[in-house]
């Protein structure tokens, strides 16, 4: 058996969801992690990593677009087993989503009137592909990233802000945070003609980050610059007094 006097954050690795907005700096913070890594590009923004030591695939919305992306991840995943990579990224959710959908109309060509996926077959479907793959994920030992579109329900109304989460289809927006240590959302701060691009790392009104790396200590600052060294630097000084906000 272990115990946890022996762990710390030297011994866990660091797995990440990041919730933005486009253009908030998701895909910069990922690129700042441990190299060499390997992205999952679903969405077709490889540049962002540009110049550094990521290995990467890419993928068409179409249906052998899952059979491709399942190899791929087999083979990664036998790479991590083997020390190869330090970091792997999931960029982003919302073309892994389409991804799976595209495979759930190919096993179950059932349509509605519209001539769209049923909700009751196919939205069940990725639910049950994106979860499998999640929990193959989560269980390689190396740092994980996972990329999220932000999605913002206001009242028809008032249009009165409601509700913020992950883009995501059905239950799998509340689902998905719960397999991550670490649920992050991007924010960007103007300082006279500086901007500056942050994670928030605590619940926050409708934002609900949180940090379990950070813990009773309370590590990390509410708000941290987006980058993985700035962060570690909290998370590997346990023994000072809380961080300042």
């Amino acid at each position: 058996m272990k115990n946890a006097q022996n762990v710390s954050i030297q011994t866990e690795f660091y797995k990440v969801l990041i919730i933005g907005s486009p253009g908030t700096g998701k895909s910069v913070f990922a690129s700042t992690f441990p190299t060499p890594g390997f992205v999952f590009d679903f969405s077709g923004g490889i540049v962002l990593y540009r110049g550094l030591n990521f290995d990467y695939s890419q993928y068409a919305i179409a249906p052998q677009g899952w059979v491709q992306f399942e190899s791929d991840f087999r083979e990664v995943s036998k790479s991590v087993s083997q020390g190869e990579y330090e970091t792997v990224i999931f960029d982003d959710t919302t073309g892994l989503i389409d991804l799976a959908m595209e495979r759930a109309l190919q096993l179950d060509p059932k349509r509605n009137a519209a001539g769209g996926p049923l909700w009751n077959v196919h939205y069940q479907m990725v639910r049950n592909l994106i979860e499998g793959k999640l929990r193959q994920l989560i269980s390689m030992n190396c740092n994980i990233v996972v990329l999220s579109h932000m999605d913002v329900v206001k009242d028809d109304e008032t249009g009165a802000i409601l509700e913020v989460k992950p883009l995501m289809t059905g239950q799998l927006a509340i689902r998905m945070p719960g397999y991550f240590d670490e649920v992050y959302y991007t924010a960007v701060r103007k300082e006279g003609d500086k901007v500056k691009y942050m994670v928030q790392t605590i619940s926050i009104g409708l934002k609900n980050a949180r940090s379990r790396l950070s813990g009773k200590e309370g590590l990390l600052p509410h708000f941290v610059p987006n980058d993985y060294n700035e962060v570690m630097a909290y998370l590997t000084q346990p023994t000072k007094k809380k961080a300042t906000k």
